[in-house]
């Protein structure tokens, strides 16, 4: 029996005025997925689920990691054998922080570990992002890119085949903030709903615009280019309601020295950025009082840019 074992950091999506396009792999949380083959007929199991978060996600077919096997069998076209999977939750679940992106990420990548398969890390990532469709309802992309690849990156395309490219962005630090309240039943699929269909021409322009921003000044290190940037007029408006405490954390977090803050992936996380890891250690101060000050509890973290997935090939069994 061959084992691999795959660990996928957690991602936050969007970054302000790149939603769906933007993302970045943080190493404040991960998910592990060990995987191992045996002769068969093509059946999946997950056996086992682990770690501080286990007990929030589903242990049957409905989990994200059987669903991301399943799929790569299929679209691989592998025969054959029979798949068992063990995951380890280290990702706050419902969270806004690419849990799920990551869990199928690592298990895509240990499968295809175990089976010796050279497969480019952005297949990986195709794959992956169209088996969150069944958690969110419809595929999406960038937190499994973010994931798969490490870094910062940007999604050139919108489907597959996912063209991206990991952007050099120097010396940025980041500050996690995770709000410990109850889930919202289908959080990501009402956080999409809730973003407007049609905007005037105008507002495409000035959203365009912000993107630009954003984007000229993760590249080139202008912090007046990258506030602006993460500033979005168009998705976070529309779901800012959503997020315990987002006006206070924002505030509070640029007087402790943030370029900006932001909601992560469709929240309730939210995402400050600095451009140093005193500053950070300072920011994360001054949104923990933000939260203290909402009467909100919350795991604040200050998090560094992670690498890709990263898989261990155990040999056989």
């Amino acid at each position: 029996m061959v084992i691999a074992r795959a660990k996928a950091y957690m991602s936050s999506a969007n970054l302000g005025s790149g939603f769906d396009v933007v993302a970045v792999a943080l190493d404040s949380y991960w998910d592990v997925v060990e995987v191992s083959l045996s002769r068969g007929s093509g059946s999946v199991a997950l056996t086992s689920v682990d770690g501080p978060f286990a007990p929030h996600v589903p242990r049957g077919s409905d989990n994200i990691v059987v669903r991301a096997l399943e799929l790569a069998l299929k679209v691989l076209n592998i025969e054959g054998i029979d798949v068992t999977a063990r995951l380890w939750k280290g990702i706050p679940v419902s969270s806004g922080l690419g849990g799920s992106g990551a869990s199928a990420v690592a298990a895509i990548s240990a499968l295809m570990g175990a089976l010796g398969m050279q497969v480019d890390r952005l297949t990986v990532a195709s794959i992956a992002g169209l088996a969150e469709a069944s958690v969110a309802g419809e595929p999406h992309f960038d937190n499994v890119t973010a994931s798969s690849l490490g870094g910062l990156v940007l999604l050139l395309t919108s489907k597959p085949p996912i063209l991206a490219r990991r952007l050099n962005v120097g010396d940025l630090y980041f500050v996690v903030s995770t709000p410990l309240v109850k889930p919202i039943e289908g959080k990501t699929g009402l956080m999409r709903k809730v973003i407007p269909r049609t905007v005037d021409l105008s507002v495409h322009v000035e959203a365009s615009a912000r993107l630009a921003s954003l984007l000229y000044g993760l590249i080139s290190g202008d912090v007046e280019a990258l506030s602006r940037g993460l500033d979005d007029i168009l998705v976070e408006p529309a779901r800012s309601k959503y997020v315990p405490c987002y006006d206070v954390v924002r505030s509070y977090a640029r007087r402790g020295g943030a370029v900006g803050s932001v909601i992560s992936g469709a929240g309730p996380s939210m995402l400050s950025i600095t451009t140093s890891r005193d500053r950070a250690l300072e920011v994360s101060r001054w949104v923990e009082r933000a939260y203290r000050d909402c009467g909100v509890e919350a795991v604040v973290k200050v998090a560094n840019i992670a690498p890709g997935v990263e898989v261990e090939v155990g040999g056989d069994g």
